[in-house]
């Protein structure tokens, strides 16, 4: 086994000079990372399938409306608090959990206050379904949040196999209760019940542990938290809501059994996206620690590598998306095509090297263009093209969009604008 270990550690150091990267770092961190995104893609597969088997179109329909009203609600708040508390960890602020939790809460008054509103709209329409859905949103959705900074905290730490541990744990336990309430009633209010509760009960079970996992550690916050926190947040406002938009768009002009087809056809394709993820965790750390001007010379290398991987994925995809489905999920046989499209939209994952390089150095204005630019003309043409096309519309700009996305960060890496201070 050990000379296992040192053939294994050779081959690792002799990947590092053709790569241009640290090869066992991201071995190390990866295997943890790979651990934790292979349960989370499981857990997902196997509620994917329990929906697919035990739920009509219509009701799952709804139940991803409900989901991403709640989601669409959930940017007032400091939605990207967490890559703060990252980088403040890294930097040894130890009391950046309690930190960013507090902060969070507070900055969370217009989830509150946004879903109490949509909870009394639709009461007052007589829908209480969905009234109770944005009740639910509004009240569990703060704390959820808030206590969900725990990850990140952790994952500041490079600890991450506690990260994978805890990873599971939150992406398991929800699951197995949402797929017992499927096999034992098929109630829509049942489900968006166990949803709500079983993710906050798991975030706080899990926050707590890291508190007492972490006790020792120093109690120093970090002054600059909040502020950067509101910048990021700021920036992702719109490009959150685009993020929803287009299935609100289809439950309201094409119903709920549409929306059902479009969620079954991009939801693999996402779950093959699990790669970026892990990706992202593991470089945040280490584009943070290394200057700028390096990284705008290894980084296209990098990303060239990650596209050419994207490629084979796609093509991989495109090939057996036909017998999956067959196999799977054959009441959402309408749903290959536009999944086999979507697939496409693979190929701009090298864009999260770029997007992370200019999150790492602080580059303000690049990321507020960046972050404007996109959502506005996706939701351009998703109003533009959902009328004309149909779902096909949707699935066409995703796949433009996330080209383009990728595109414009290499641009903004290249060109940064002068004069800007990483404070």
């Amino acid at each position: 086994m050990q000379n296992m270990r040192d053939k294994g550690q050779e081959l690792l150091q002799w990947s590092e000079s053709f790569f241009r990267t640290d090869m066992t770092y991201l071995a190390k961190g990866g295997f943890w990372l790979s651990l934790s995104q292979g349960v989370a893609m499981l857990s997902g597969f196997l509620i994917s399938i329990a929906f697919a088997n035990l739920f009509s179109k219509e009701s799952f329909g709804t139940y991803k409306f409900i989901i991403s009203m709640a989601g669409v609600i959930g940017v007032f708040s400091l939605t990207e608090i967490g890559t703060s508390v990252t980088q403040a960890v890294a930097r040894d602020f130890g009391g950046s959990l309690r930190q960013g939790f507090r902060i969070n809460l507070k900055w969370s008054i217009g989830i509150l206050l946004s879903g109490l509103v949509l909870s009394a709209y639709y009461y007052l329409n007589g829908n209480t379904l969905l009234s109770l859905s944005f009740l639910l949103a509004a009240i569990l959705s703060p704390i959820t949040g808030s206590a969900s900074l725990y990850a990140n905290y952790i994952l500041g730490k490079k600890d991450f196999k506690r990260n994978s541990f805890y990873a599971i744990i939150r992406n398991a336990a929800p699951a197995l209760a949402l797929i017992l309430t499927l096999v034992l009633t098929r109630s829509l209010p049942a489900i968006i019940i166990v949803y709500f509760f079983s993710g906050t009960i798991v975030t706080l079970f899990l926050y707590h542990r890291t508190l007492r996992a972490y006790a020792h550690e120093n109690n120093k916050e970090d002054p600059g938290l909040s502020s950067y926190s509101k910048h990021l947040s700021a920036m992702e406002v719109i490009g959150n809501v685009s993020g929803y938009l287009d299935k609100i768009l289809i439950f309201h002009y094409l119903g709920a059994a549409p929306l059902a087809i479009y969620a079954f056809a991009i939801a693999p394709v996402e779950q093959l996206q699990g790669g970026k993820k892990i990706l992202s965790t593991l470089i945040l750390p280490k584009l943070s620690g290394r200057s700028y001007e390096e990284l705008q010379k290894s980084a296209p290398r990098k990303a060239l590598f990650l596209t050419f991987y994207a490629l084979l994925l796609a093509v991989v995809w495109i090939l057996l998306a036909p017998y999956f489905y067959r196999f799977l999920y054959p009441q959402y046989l309408d749903s290959v095509f536009y999944s086999q499209i979507y697939a496409l939209t693979l190929l701009a994952i090298s864009g999260t090297i770029f997007d992370y390089m200019l999150v790492a150095h602080k580059k303000k204005k690049e990321l507020y263009l960046h972050r404007t630019i996109i959502p506005i003309v996706k939701i351009a043409f998703f109003v533009i093209l959902l009328p004309l096309f149909g779902l096909m519309g949707l699935i066409v700009t995703h796949v433009i969009m996330r080209s383009f996305s990728s595109l414009l960060l290499y641009y903004f890496v290249k060109h940064p604008f002068k004069n800007q201070t990483n404070a």
